[in-house]
């Protein structure tokens, strides 16, 4: 009976146990879709999950040159595209966002109750960092965003950190072979950076589970090494600067990012420095810090290549095609918000113990000195490259000041305003020093990382989420917008366009296939991965895109590829073309329709007949 008794007890307390852990990782989850719940698609999920569901369905979409392009995020598609005989587009999305946030969430939550061992840390510091993710990465990575390979890759990361810093390294290598699956990238960067913690560590290699890892990861990694194969290397080597040079080079090519992006991580790194700085040496938090360290490592060394070989395009493109920033861009938010959060526990438990007499000494605090080292130094730096670059400020009392500013002069402000606090006489107690009230401000210092910086954004962006708004893959206007919609659902009705057409679009439609069903021309978005197709894809895009003479162009501006495509509206480009110009592009890309903007009315030029129109596009077929 007592047994039973035991039993029963042991099982409500089980329960009760997770539910807490449920209701923790669902508050998490609703903060993540603050971030991330931008309108549906978001710009890359016509592109992936057009993919996913091409995957499956060959009469989706018939005949579409990207879509029949080698699938390089295999593990992704086979495992997502499944659902589209069952679920739209749309809801593939809502459905993979809701799976992808959740497990976000919950391997967030582990790994907080591994590091802290306190429940509902991982609520903050999980605000912390999808708020620092997304205002200070560098070269433009997020965690919460759109569906794709790297949406799943990056759960299992977080699952695996927690097994890292608890030692279990035999775990991490399966865990991030499942993330490398999914994404390749993603998961090959976190082995790298795990490695590196077992360097620091001095630990011997678990090879069996690292070759387990590798096993796992091989759906993710054969697909990427195929994507060549049978390729003529100068072919490989053009798709290489194509792809690290003229489409992507915002991700890869770190000086051709924008300076003040760079600025602002370089900030977030010394802040996670200095947090690190104050933390506790016990061994969890010295195998994060060291993951993150790692992280850093690499995206150091993907300077220094870039920097190195600057001026041998060729080498460089090979090189820097890897993504060499991906990690750090997520991982130095983690550190802030693990570093932050740790300090803030210890500083509360250290004033508490002092309060109450227990005779324990507080632990190192930050100085007045140190925290101007990290925070005004840098922004003194942005300020002054800011003004002589542009001979002045590119922010006013009437303009909102760039994000690192802002943040930097928010938390200033209130280090004085505590600085201050400390020096009044507290009526507490006696005992309650002039480190005690150091401590008081420290608390409030983390709170301030932590919470009153990222809930400044979260409130605008909660209060973004509740009012209705277009994609960013479509038009800001609302009026183009519902335009786009409506003459994208037009042609998808069968009875007005045949499901085997092919479309020639602008340069900008991201979302054509999403709406219409139809194929289409190559656009700037839709990327194949492939060496071949990637070639012949910039080919196209000049041929469809770029005008004979660019007007006020010289040939520095002409350099990459985005500098030679036409930057007026597309229906402005056609009608600078002349017939046999377009009589040369209909017999060769083998299309039947042209949708474009109303105005100007190209029918009467090319002899085209309008088959539908609303009050921003027109349908044409070409007779």
């Amino acid at each position: 009976m007592c047994v039973t008794q035991e039993t029963g007890f042991d099982f409500r307390v089980r329960f009760m146990r997770l539910l807490l852990i449920f209701f923790e990782v669902t508050i998490l989850f609703f903060v993540f879709c603050v971030f991330g719940g931008s309108p549906i698609p978001d710009i890359n999920e016509p592109y992936y999950i057009g993919k996913a569901i091409h995957f499956w369905n060959y009469d989706w979409v018939v005949g579409d040159t990207f879509l029949d392009s080698e699938d390089s995020h295999l593990t992704f598609y086979f495992l997502f595209g499944w659902l589209s005989f069952f679920l739209s587009p749309y809801w593939m999305a809502v459905f993979g966002r809701v799976l992808t946030w959740y497990l976000l969430a919950f391997g967030w939550v582990r790994l907080c109750y591994v590091l802290f061992r306190v429940r509902w840390c991982s609520i903050p510091t999980g605000l912390a960092l999808a708020y620092y993710v997304s205002s200070f990465n560098m070269a433009g990575e997020w965690i919460l965003g759109g569906v794709e390979g790297k949406s799943f890759a990056f759960p299992f990361v977080m699952i695996g950190m927690a097994e890292l810093v608890r030692g279990r390294f035999n775990r991490v290598w399966i865990f991030f072979g499942i993330a490398s699956a999914f994404h390749v990238i993603v998961g090959g960067w976190s082995v790298a950076a795990a490695i590196i913690v077992h360097v620091f560590c001095r630990r011997k290699p678990d090879y069996f589970f690292m070759l387990l890892g590798g096993v796992i990861a091989l759906p993710g990694v054969i697909p990427g090494l195929l994507l060549d194969y049978g390729t003529v290397g100068d072919v490989v080597q053009k798709a290489h600067k194509i792809y690290v040079f003229d489409r992507l080079n915002h991700h890869l090519v770190p000086y051709m990012f924008t300076w003040t992006r760079i600025l602002r991580f370089v900030l977030l790194t010394l802040l996670w420095i200095f947090c690190c700085r104050f933390t506790s040496g016990n061994s969890s938090q010295k195998r994060f810090d060291f993951f993150v360290s790692g992280t850093i490592i690499i995206s150091l060394v993907g300077f220094l290549l870039a920097y190195i070989f600057k001026n041998n395009e060729n080498l460089s493109a090979t090189l820097l095609r890897f993504y060499w920033f991906r990690m750090s861009d997520v991982a130095v938010p983690m550190g802030v918000a693990i570093g932050s959060m740790h300090r803030l526990l210890r500083m509360i438990e250290s004033l508490i113990a002092r309060m109450r007499g227990d005779g324990k000494e507080p632990i190192k605090l930050p100085t007045l000195f140190e925290t101007i080292i990290v925070i005004v130094v840098p922004i003194v730096i942005f300020m002054a490259a800011d003004y002589c670059l542009f001979g002045g400020f590119m922010f006013s009392w009437q303009t909102m000041p760039d994000a690192a500013v802002a943040w930097g002069v928010s938390i200033l402000v209130c280090r004085a305003i505590l600085f201050s606090v400390t020096r009044w006489d507290f009526s507490v107690s006696r005992s309650f020093g002039e480190r005690d009230k150091l401590a008081v401000w420290s608390i409030l210092f983390y709170g301030v990382i932590l919470i009153y910086a990222p809930i400044s954004t979260f409130m605008g962006l909660a209060d973004e989420r509740t009012r209705f708004a277009f994609p960013k893959s479509e038009s800001k206007r609302p009026a183009q917008a519902y335009q786009w919609r409506d003459v994208c659902n037009w042609i998808a009705d069968t009875k007005n366009v045949p499901k085997s057409a092919k479309f020639y679009v602008p340069l900008d439609s991201v979302t054509f296939k999403w709406y219409a069903n139809r194929s289409n021309l190559p656009v700037w978005k839709e990327v194949p991965q492939d060496a071949k197709l990637l070639v012949k894809w910039a080919e196209s895009m000049e041929e469809l895109f770029s005008e004979s003479e660019q007007e006020n162009s010289t040939p520095e501006q002409q350099n990459r590829l985005a500098d030679r495509l036409s930057k007026k509206s597309f229906a402005q480009m056609l009608s600078k073309k002349s017939n046999a110009e377009l009589l040369f592009l209909k017999n060769k890309y083998k299309f039947d329709y042209i949708l474009a903007q109303r105005n100007p009315d190209i029918s009467k030029k090319f002899n085209l007949k309008i088959i539908y129109q609303n009050k921003e596009y027109r349908v044409y077929k070409i007779e």
